[in-house]
């Protein structure tokens, strides 16, 4: 083969392997960045949506790590293993009129005839978040023992705090009011699916207001309802057959 002819091919063969070279590079460069645009996208899709107090959200877990981070934020806890659950806006009757669902699982969880029950719930309770900047006099957050995910939050705001709510207003939109027997008393309610925020204002002696912020993850406390009502048939059955035994 002629030299020339050689090189011609030789200088085909390098054409040839630099083409593809770059052509490999293109695609190594370019596909990263779709995937990430996809990724992203799909992550902004499947974000939690609901309702939130700092790090827990209705699927949070309740874990040593998060305790830890919410000290860092709250300044440290006050831990119950045990204890009751009040889900109860302002008084019985209001909730039932306006928040039936709520009314029917504390109702559920609270025996007639005023027996107080204590359940396996995990309570988080931060009363110094004031010296941390914070502008809150009293949380109290409430976890299923079982699962570790939150029931229901409350929060107070030190002092009389009009702002409040028109700060939750201007995140979530407006509410649903609903006013209460006295005058002054009223409920703010914001809704998710299976998730509640209301904002409740109380009218004390003196004209003093008080105000609160309540989270409810009614699907978490759902699962709570179905776990006791469970129990206490088994409990129920296993009574019966010592009766028969006995008699």
């Amino acid at each position: 083969m002629p030299l020339s002819r050689q090189s011609k091919v030789l200088m085909g063969c390098l054409l040839s392997g630099l083409l593809a070279l770059m052509l490999i590079s293109v695609y190594a460069l370019t596909r990263p960045h779709r995937d990430i645009a996809r990724t992203e996208d799909a992550a902004v899709e499947t974000a939690p949506a609901g309702f939130s107090f700092f790090d827990i959200r209705s699927d949070t877990i309740l874990s040593r790590s998060l305790r830890e981070n919410l000290a860092d934020q709250l300044g440290p806890d006050a831990i119950a293993r045990r204890g009751l659950i009040d889900l109860l806006i302002l008084e019985a009757a209001f909730t039932q009129t306006h928040f039936p669902q709520i009314y029917r699982y504390h109702q559920a969880l609270n025996p007639a005839f005023g027996v107080r029950r204590e359940h396996a719930v995990t309570t988080l309770t931060y009363r110094r978040a004031r010296l941390e900047g914070l502008p809150f006099k009293l949380i109290r957050l409430v976890f299923d023992q079982r699962t570790g995910k939150p029931l229901y939050l409350v929060i107070e705001p030190s002092g009389d705090d009009p702002g409040l709510f028109a700060t939750l207003e201007g995140k979530w939109g407006a509410p649903a009011r609903f006013d209460g027997s006295r005058e002054g008393n009223h409920a703010l309610a914001w809704r998710k699916p299976d998730e509640l925020l209301a904002g409740v204002s109380i009218r004390r002696r003196g004209g003093r207001i008080e105000r609160q912020v309540r989270i409810y993850f009614m699907a978490n406390i759902g699962e709570l309802v179905a776990q006791v009502h469970a129990a206490t048939e088994a409990q129920r059955r296993q009574t019966d057959k010592a009766k028969k035994r006995a008699f």
